[in-house]
Order: C-alpha cells, then structure tokens, then sequence
C-alpha cells in the first residue's frame, strides 16, 4: 500500500517531463503493472492533442498491460482514450472498431463509467459523420450514467456535444445554452482544457451568427488558455477562428496570417480537420487577392484530404468552398454544379438519419415487452394512418413541384443567364422546404416509436410529453404543407384573384378573435384599431392570409406584452398623391435585427427562426404575404430593431 501510495505521488514527475512513450515505460519500469497502466493512460489524456502518435502509442501500452493483468476496467479506459486519440487523426471507421471493444469489455467489467464515456464517444462519431440523430441517442444514454453518478467532468463531455449537435442543425441558439452550460461546469471543476474548448466553440457559434465582435473576443479568450496549456490543437482552431474573423472584415493579410498560422499547427500535430479547413478558407483568402492558382492548389487539398475520412460535414464544407469560389470567379454552371453536390449530400444526411432513429431504437430496447393494452393499439394505428396521410400529401406535393420545375425549364430553356439562375434559387429553395418537411416526421416518427415501445417504463409526465412533441410536429407539417400548397397554388396560377368591396374592421377583428387563445397563453393583448366606415377593394382570402400569417409572427416573437393592427386611409406622395389604405401590424416583441429586414421577404433567402418559446415557424409565411400583396399592387415592409419590437406594414391602393 505504502509503495502504490508513492507510485501516485510521483506519477506526475514521470508523466510531463518525457518527450516520448519510451523513456516513460523505461521511467516506470519497476513500478506495479497497475500504476504502469494509470501512468501511461494520464500521459495519453495529457498529449491526445498536443503529440498525437506517443498518445496513441502509450494507449496501446496501457492496453497490452491491463491484459496481461486481466483488469477490464483499465483496459476499458485505456480503449476509450486510444479511440479518442483515431478520432483526432480522423480514422473514424478504426475510433469506431475500438469503442465496439471499449463498451464490451466495459459491461463485462460492469464499470458504469467508462460505459457511459464509451456511449459518448460514439456518440461524438457519429455526431462528425453527420448521423445526428443516432449521435444524440448515444449521447443521452452517456448523460443518464453520468447524471445518476454525479459525474460533472462526464456531464460535461455529453452537454457539449448536444450543442455541437445543434450547431448541425444550425439552431444556435440552443447551441449556445449547451455550451455556455458546458463552460459553467468546467470552470467549477478547474477543467482548464475544457473550458478552453468550450470558449473557442461558443466562439464559432457567434461567428457562424454573423456577430464577429462576440466571436473575435471569446476567440481570444480561448487563444490565452491554449497557449498556457500547449494545446496546439486548440490553437489550431482558435487560430482559424481568428483568421475567420479578420476575413469577414476584409483584412486580408490579417486573415492569411493566422490561417497559415493554423495550417502549420494541424500539419504538426497531423489534425486532417483541421486541415481540409484551413485549405478551404485559404483558398477563398487567394481567390479575395486574385489569385486563383493557390486557391485552387488549397480546395484541391482539402478536398483529397477529405475523401479520406467519413466526416460528411467535411465534405459538405468542400462542396460548399468549391461552389463560393466559382460564384466568386463568375463560373455560374460550376458553381450550381457544386450546389447541387452539397444540397444532394446534405439531403443524403437527413434521410440517413432516419434509418439511425429506426437502428439506434432496435439496438437499446431488443428486449421482448409486454404486450399492449388494446387502447394504445389502437392510438398507434391512428398514428400510423396519419402518418401515411401525410406521407401520401408529400408526394403529393413532390410531383406539383416537379410538374413546375419541368414547365419553367421548358419555358425559359432560351432565356437569359440572371432567368436561369432565378430558377436555380427556387430549386434550392425546394430543397430547404423538403429538409424542413422530413425534420418534424423525424420527431413524429422518433417519439412514437419511442411511446410504442417503452409505454410501460415511462412516467405518465414522460409520456405526456412525448404526445405533446407529436402534437406540435404534427401542427407544425400541417402548418408548412398548408402554405406551401397555397404557394405552390399561387406559382401555378391557380388561385383566382377576386377583389370586391368590404369593409375592413370586420375582416380584422375575425383574425384577432382567431389569435386570441394563442396570444393569452403568452399574456399578449391583442388590441383592434380601425375606421368601422373604412372599405377596401380586395380579395378576401388572401387579405386574410396576410393578416393572419403577420399575426403568427407577432405573437410567435413576443413574450407579454401587446399586439396592434391597426388600418388607415392615407395619402401617397410617393404616387401622385393616390389614395392608399395602410395597415400596421405592430408588436413589442424581441425585434429583428436590420441586416435581415431585406430578406425576410425574398425567397431565395429563406429566414426562419425561433420564437420566445422556442416555437419553429415555417419559412414560407412573410413570401405568401409579400406575393398577395402585389397582387393588389400594394407594397409591403418591416420596420423594427432588436428589442424594440416589429412594424410590419403594408398598403393596398384605394
């Protein structure tokens, strides 16, 4: 006992000092086999990103003794670290090999630890191969270990990657949440290279948010942490980072500066992400300067370099670098080839994510369970045939957008170049709103599968909230497949413009009573002002689609407070003085920052966000409102900043 207590107090003289694996197993040579085995498994973590190839070596040491010893619960750690160190190399298909061997020889050593650090990593795999929904179902196995140890440093692992998972998803403002929760608990445990890590991701969700000052100052802030830990990995990325930002300001030399500056470290450490990176952002930094023979040289390796690794988020970034340069270079054809590449793969990763829903479900719960009480049967067949509806209302709407897609091509297949392109952006447009179409049968799907199969193990509050997760994807598909056939409608030319004379208080006051419920449940007034003599010549359904979708986002983008729509008759300066009715909607909701006001409305676009309570709004509401509204040569508009609320205004000629 005396001789193991001295082991640990001298094991971190032996584990810093030494430059290779080697001279450490000569060091601890005469030590006991398991000290030899925490020593080596320490100097594994220590240098997993700093000198990746002694890491992985004394990984494999730690191994071979904890087999020699026959002690499963070392060899477990000892797995679990040499797999994190094949993912810093980017050999996923090896890092997955061995957390097969990792998470077996946890369970058999029933070492609740290191099964759920093996659930997590695989989880972090999966995560990088762009399978978010099998990652995440990894991952909240991981957490429920953790929580129940009361395992803040395990905790932790598993919250950042939740949020590196909504950064897929580009939702960051959960994102954020994980994070900034990540970078609490690891500064309560002094996790100084956790905190790092944390620090320089919520600095990439900031930048990918646009708000540079934000990111460049918790770049910086992460930067001085690495720098004092050694961790050239994570210089790397801050690096990059900073490269980013100097680059989005248009400080060129800055930019190619630290992105060389980061090259460097990820060729040193040989971090292939970090590589096939800073190539691309390289080369856009030449392609800015002019010159297209580096930028080039710099997508091509990235590109090799990615082609041998499984991260889909890699290739899709290669995609997307190819397709920017040659939009930059004038290249249009090149550019929507490349387009098309990235919005294929991407397409390929949401279907993908299905069939891991489906996997990840048979994998955890393949034990036989008790069969169903007849009532729940016969729920899960109503679902079903739902679901089928919906399914059937999809395709549907796949053949109404082919059948539009082909009748454009053939129309302007003698157009102009700017038509062509036009058209380009409505594909791509397709292709977002079917993304935005699958995300909510995910949910439906997952969850039901879920209640399905578990009914009996879950509480009545967990099974609550699994139908109430049904409820609000349901309503949000329906949501989106209601404006999207409107629109469709619309671009076809199959919605009859009928305007006649009405008066508009009436037509107001309905939408209100509509929004009513909605608006109480989030404490907003909904407040009608208008002239009851004051008519309007126009078509009444879509003015009602108007205000009702301007009402939805009022409500969905405020919480407490109040909602205003009020109508006048006015004069039009602008129009040779001509008679307009002008109609507010007005909210004291969270605002919209002014670098959007532009795009709100255009379809190529596509801004969607998420409400105060985190409600997702479809996408297609303000381009059905703007569309209607021109139709009777009306104009429309937004006035707002963050915090101040919104004005969304509109006009209809008299």
């Amino acid at each position: 006992m005396i001789l193991l207590r001295l082991s640990f107090i001298i094991l971190p003289s032996l584990v810093l000092p030494q430059s290779n694996v080697d001279s450490l197993l000569k060091a601890i040579s005469n030590l006991p086999d398991t000290t030899k085995i925490r020593v080596l498994t320490d100097y594994c973590w220590e240098n997993r990103n700093k000198e990746l190839r002694n890491a992985l070596k004394s990984a494999e040491e730690a191994v071979k003794l904890s087999e020699k010893i026959d002690n499963k619960k070392l060899k477990a750690k000892a797995l679990n670290l040499m797999e994190v160190v094949y993912r810093n190399l980017g050999d996923y298909d090896k890092s997955l090999s061995i957390y097969n061997s990792a998470l077996n020889t946890a369970e058999a050593a029933k070492d609740s630890e290191q099964i759920a650090y093996s659930y997590n990593n695989i989880g972090g795999i999966y995560r990088l191969e762009g399978n978010n929904v099998l990652a995440l179902n990894y991952i909240l196995k991981a957490l429920k270990f953790f929580e129940r140890l009361g395992m803040k440093p395990g905790i932790s692992f598993c919250t950042i990657n939740i949020g590196l998972i909504y950064v897929n998803q580009e939702n960051y403002i959960k994102a954020l949440e994980y994070l900034n929760y990540t970078l609490r608990i690891r500064n309560e445990i002094n996790d100084k290279q956790g905190g790092a890590l944390a620090l320089n991701l919520i600095a990439e969700v900031y930048y990918k948010m646009h708000e540079m000052n934000t990111a460049l100052k918790y770049y910086l802030e992460a930067e001085r942490e690495y720098k004092s830990l050694d961790d050239k990995k994570g210089l790397a990325a801050v690096c990059g980072g900073i490269g980013g930002v100097y680059l989005k300001r248009n400080d060129l030399q800055k930019a190619l500066e630290y992105r060389h500056r980061a090259l460097d470290l990820s060729y040193k450490i040989n971090y292939p992400e970090g590589q096939v990176t800073n190539h691309n952002n390289l080369a856009m930094i030449y392609a800015r300067l002019g010159k297209t023979k580096e930028a080039e040289e710099n997508l091509r390796k990235a590109q090799k370099i990615a082609s041998t690794l499984k991260a889909a988020y890699l290739e899709l970034d290669c995609y997307k670098f190819w397709a920017d340069y040659n939009k930059l270079k004038g290249d249009y054809k090149r550019a929507l080839d490349y387009t098309n590449k990235f919005l294929t793969l991407k397409d390929s990763i949401v279907s993908k994510e299905n069939i891991a829903l489906v996997n990840s479900m048979e994998a955890a719960y393949n034990s036989e369970k008790i069969e169903k009480e007849n009532a729940l049967l016969h729920k899960d067949n109503e679902l079903s045939k739902k679901q089928k509806n919906y399914l059937i209302i999809i395709a549907l709407l796949v053949i109404i957008i082919a059948v539009i897609t082909y009748n454009r091509y053939r129309v302007n297949k003698t157009a102009s170049i700017k038509y062509r392109e036009l058209n380009a952006v409505k594909d791509k447009f397709f292709k977002i709103i079917a993304h935005d179409l699958k995300a909510p049968f995910n949910a439906i799907l997952g969850n039901s599968e879920i209640l399905k199969k578990d009914y009996y193990e879950l509480s009545d509050h967990e099974r609550l909230t699994i139908l109430n997760d049904i409820d609000t994807s349901a309503t949000r598909s329906f949501q989106l497949l209601e404006n999207l056939l409107v629109w469709a409608r619309s671009q076809t030319g199959s919605i009859d413009f009928n305007p006649h004379k009405m008066f508009l208080l009436p037509l107001l006051k309905d939408a209100s009573c509509i929004f009513e419920p909605m608006a109480k449940s989030k404490n907003i007034n909904l407040e009608v002002n208008c002239p009851a003599d004051l008519e309007i010549l126009a078509d009444e359904q879509m003015l009602k689609t108007v205000i009702r979708n301007l009402l939805s986002n009022g409500i969905k983008f405020t919480e407490e407070g109040k909602i205003t729509i009020s109508a006048n008759r006015e004069t039009d300066n602008s129009e040779k003085e001509k008679q307009i009715v002008k109609v507010i909607v007005q909210d004291t909701g969270i605002g919209i920052d002014e670098t959007l006001h532009s795009k709100l409305f255009k379809i190529d676009q596509y801004v969607t966000n998420y409400g105060t309570r985190g409600e997702k709004g479809t996408g297609l509401g303000l381009i059905l409102c703007k569309e209607f509204i021109e139709k009777h040569k009306g104009k429309i508009w937004v006035e707002s900043k963050p915090g101040e609320g919104s004005k969304f205004i509109f006009t209809i000629p008299c």
